[in-house]
């Protein structure tokens, strides 16, 4: 009986940890689905082509990271993911600039973390990447910034 209780208790442990991580890939979702939608108004407010294109490469990289997300998700829950419609987005060209480098700046480490937590070798890979993509963006959007 001892053993059905710890086998039931790590059960429970791993039960709760996968639900923290799907909710944490869900959140990942949404914060992409938010990114696309915000660097698409962010390159439409763009001085010139060289920024616009710079964020209409960053969007495409944020479009390939909610797919990761997205088949991540699925395969761990079975079920498609809830996205939350409706994102703030940026009324200027500098504060939407600004905001993106906070925001890729406070993405990599949340990436970093929920890579350590997943243990499917091809998702770890792939939210590393994404780490790595928003780390390099924050970079885009400082050289950017710098420029205006």
């Amino acid at each position: 009986m001892y053993y059905q209780q710890d086998g039931f208790e790590n059960y429970d442990y791993a039960e709760r940890q996968n639900q923290k991580v799907l909710r944490e890939i869900n959140k990942a979702l949404n914060d992409e689905f938010k990114a696309i939608h915000y660097y698409t108004r962010l390159a439409e407010l763009a001085p010139n082509s060289q920024f616009k294109k710079a964020i209409l490469g960053i969007r495409q990289d944020e479009i390939k990271h909610f797919g990761w997300f997205s088949t991540a998700y699925f395969k761990l829950s079975g079920k498609y993911p809830t996205l939350v419609l409706g994102a703030e987005l940026p009324s200027t060209f500098k504060s939407g600039i600004r905001a993106s480098i906070k925001d890729e700046q406070e993405t990599v480490p949340f990436y970093q973390a929920l890579s350590s937590q997943i243990s499917d070798v091809q998702t770890k890979q792939r939210v590393l990447r994404a780490a790595g993509d928003e780390h390099r963006h924050a970079q885009i959007f400082n050289q950017i910034n710098t420029s205006l």
